[in-house]
């Protein structure tokens, strides 16, 4: 029987005598409202002691990464394209209260910020993100978290590095989508799943339909793959650094280049993008 059992035993059922010597049950609500503060109090005390293993859990992976010939061979790609970055925004990290991905990817942004001097506080978005994990990343670690599902929606008017591991590419495509003008594109530095392998691993008629976007900007972006030398090798696979080209690429001010007209859309049971129609038949299941 656990304390909080043994506790609702005794006093559902202990005999209080009164003034005339007559036994009577003690009163069940203040018995329940015991209970229930007992039941918080645990119910606290269990949050704080996972929230306190995932920050050390996460301590760990940062000095995992730190000393890594990995994280040293990415910054020595990253620290010059990462100059003049003003926001960062991660979206799809998953949940990294019990997932070791998930966990080592954010120890790697944070890594990256803190190594490359970038003073911007990360802001986190995934729809499946719990309130514990909202909560460590806002008040145990300072982070913000976006509240509205955007699917990728992002307008940025300052140069913004997007950290999207592994994410699915129809964000990648909406983000790209988004920003798909001659002054905002070139604020757009992207870390995720490589353009290249996303576009030679479909035929063109399907990557229009689903990844139109990104099938333009192969041609718009450099691409500088990140080796996957870490220790773990299923947490930074097909990983590259995209950043907007503007030598030697065939953009200029053509109309045709920048026509984003049609917003993409895509198939119900497409599988890879959690929507937010999605999400929200979900909250009501």
């Amino acid at each position: 029987m656990s304390e909080v059992d043994a506790v609702a035993n005794e006093l559902d059922f202990k005999l209080v005598v009164t003034r005339k010597g007559k036994h009577r049950p003690r009163q069940r609500n203040k018995a329940h409202t015991f209970l229930h503060q007992l039941e918080d109090k645990e119910r606290v005390d269990r949050t704080e002691f996972c929230q306190k293993a995932v920050l050390t859990q996460l301590q760990q992976a940062e000095a995992d990464l730190l000393q890594s010939e990995f994280l040293r061979e990415c910054l020595e790609k990253l620290e010059p394209v990462l100059v003049g970055v003003q926001d960062i925004i991660c979206l799809g990290l998953g949940n990294f209260l019990d997932c070791t991905i998930a966990r080592y990817q954010l120890a790697f942004i944070r890594c990256v910020r803190n190594k490359a001097n970038l003073t911007a506080k990360g802001q986190f978005f995934d729809p499946v993100f719990t309130p514990s994990e909202v909560d460590t990343l806002q008040h145990a670690l300072g982070e913000t978290v976006l509240q509205e599902n955007l699917e990728g929606k992002y307008s940025v008017e300052r140069k913004t590095l997007f950290f999207l591991p592994h994410c699915p590419k129809q964000i990648v495509n909406n983000l790209l989508w988004k920003n798909w003008c001659p002054h905002r594109l070139p604020n757009v530095v992207l870390l995720c799943n490589s353009f290249s392998t996303v576009v030679n691993n479909a035929p063109d008629r399907l990557l229009r339909i689903n990844a139109g976007y990104i099938l333009r900007a192969v041609d718009l972006f450099q691409e500088v793959p990140l080796r996957n030398s870490f220790r773990f090798g299923d947490i930074f696979n097909d990983t590259s650094l995209h950043y907007f080209a503007n030598n030697d690429r065939p953009a200029g001010d053509n109309a045709a280049v920048w026509d984003c007209a049609v917003e993409p859309s895509y198939a119900e049971d497409d599988l890879e993008l959690i929507s937010k129609e999605k999400v929200a038949k979900l909250a009501f299941a």
